[in-house]
This record gives structure tokens, sequence and C-alpha cells, in this order.
């Protein structure tokens, strides 16, 4: 299984895309995994790009506001059952200033919520990453996540 985060932004933040780079190194050891940037414009086009990278043997989880609570062991047991069911690409989709379109949402496997607050983008994309090389320990049972 492959892991992507999709997040829609503009230009560069050199220390989101630091830190986002030494988490990525990390998952690599784990799950084949890339970050892609989707240029902010509308919600329609947004999902329109978004969802044209979720083929058929995929999963979309997408993060809103509105979604579920997941604690991080929770995020692990969803990288675990999307292996066993042989997922091809996990997708994880952080909007843009308006969130995801309807049909974005629809289409999610999962919707979740990293936090009450509302989060910068750049903090969001940092949190999901961070969190996914976390999840990926805890499945293999590694000292970095203190339950």
């Amino acid at each position: 299984m492959k892991l992507t985060v999709a997040s829609v932004r503009t230009g560069r933040l050199p220390w989101a895309d630091e830190a986002c780079a030494e988490w990525a190194k990390r998952i690599q050891r784990h799950f084949p995994f890339d970050e892609r940037a989707i240029r902010p414009t509308d919600a329609e086009a947004e999902a329109e790009v978004l969802l044209g990278m979720v083929g058929r043997r995929d999963r979309l989880i997408v993060f809103d506001e509105r979604g579920e609570d997941l604690d991080s062991p929770g995020l692990a047991a969803v990288l675990e059952r999307c292996a066993q069911d042989g997922v091809g690409t996990l997708v994880c989709a952080i909007g843009g200033a308006y969130g995801h379109a309807p049909r974005v949402r629809e289409r999610a496997w999962k919707v979740l919520r990293l936090s009450r607050f509302v989060l910068a983008h750049a903090v969001a994309r940092v949190v999901v990453v961070e969190q996914l090389y976390r999840a990926c320990t805890i499945r293999k049972g590694e000292p970095y996540h203190h339950a």
C-alpha cells in the first residue's frame, strides 16, 4: 500500500516543508509515501483534481472539521485495515480555505477531524504527516508512541 497526502495550498512554507520532509523520510520505512499539492481555485475544481487521484483500488480519507474524532491508535488501526484489505493507495486529503466540496466528503471512505480547533493549512499538513508516521510505528510496535 502507498500513502499519499494531498493538500490544497499555495507557495512554499520552508518550516512546514522541512517538517513534512523529515516525517516523510521516516514513513518511507513503512510504506511508499508522497505528497501532492493542489493549487487553490474553487472547491469544485479542487474536487476534480483530488478525486482524479483516487483510483478503483484506493481509499480516500478526508480531513474536515465535521469529521469523526480518532486517536493515534485508531489511525494505526485504519492503516492496518487498509493494508489487510489490499488498498492500492490511501489518499489523505486536506482541503482549501473553504474546505472540501460535498462530493469529496461523499466519496470519502472516512471523514476525520484533526482537532476541534480550526488549523492553518500548513499546520494541518504537518499534523497529518506526523500522525501517519506515528500510526506506522504503532502498527509495528516501535517505541515512538508512548501510550
